[in-house]
């Protein structure tokens, strides 16, 4: 049996809207302590980590150990009719091999989704020597994707002793984005060695869209290496994980 209820709708949903870009099918594991879901990308260059606490929930009920193979993009759907105040339930129906997910508002809706075979393939955790960190108001990252946005496809990441930074360049223009020791989006900074690498800007505008402007984005990096993007949900009870493979510049 699987019962689950979370006093509003806002953190799934906003869990979902983030992962449904990268991925297309997910396979949500359910135990006694909570929910966990490890994905790549078809073009295997991303990597989505979910992990959800059963102390997230208001009523979690996990018999045993579950699979929840689901389509994102219709769960997706689904979730998009959901105010974000809204009480979820989801329940699994066994019998007809569907997800019951249900919204309680100001009236109660109801919706079926069935699960898929999705292949359990073992993603172990990347073991990467990041030579830098920042915790980096997410809605200061937001921004500064937006502008390299107007110039090109892809954007700089830096981490210095001195900050945090963000460079665009092509033949359209140029942009930056500088955050320095002291500024108020640049909350904490821990650089043993300075790091640099290009990312694609659309990949990254997907992962950071499940934070709020307020809330902090741990951006750790290296020398050509993975970017990994971590942030809390679910007050701290829950946390988004993705990894972004590097750019390769032409010498």
């Amino acid at each position: 049996m699987v019962s689950i209820q979370m006093a509003n709708s806002k953190t799934w949903k906003t869990c979902v809207g983030a992962m449904v870009n990268l991925i297309e099918e997910a396979a949500f594991k359910l135990t006694s302590e909570g929910i966990k879901m490890k994905a790549m990308d078809p073009s295997h260059v991303a990597l989505v980590n979910f992990e959800l606490s059963s102390s997230a929930f208001v009523k979690y009920d996990v018999k045993q150990p579950k699979v929840l193979g689901v389509n994102l993009a219709e769960m997706n759907k689904i979730m998009a009719r959901a105010k974000a105040e809204d009480e979820l339930t989801i329940e699994l129906d066994e019998e007809k091999n569907r997800l019951a997910l249900t919204f309680k508002g100001a009236s109660t809706r109801r919706f079926s989704l069935p699960l898929i075979d999705v292949g359990e393939e073992e993603l172990p955790e990347p073991k990467l020597q990041f030579t830098a960190a920042a915790d980096v108001a997410a809605g200061v990252i937001q921004d500064g994707l937006k502008d390299a946005e107007i110039v090109g496809d892809n954007v700089r990441f830096e981490l210095s002793e001195e900050g945090f930074f963000l460079f665009a360049e092509s033949e359209r223009g140029t942009t930056e984005l500088k955050l320095h020791k002291g500024d108020q989006g640049l909350l904490k900074l821990n650089v043993k060695q300075p790091a640099s690498a290009m990312f694609n800007i659309k990949y990254l505008s997907d992962m950071t869209r499940a934070a709020g402007g307020s809330d902090v984005i741990t951006v750790n990096l290296g020398a050509d290496l993975p970017i990994q993007l971590d942030f809390s949900i679910a007050e701290g009870k829950g946390r988004l994980r993705f990894l972004l493979a590097p750019r390769i510049e032409a010498k």
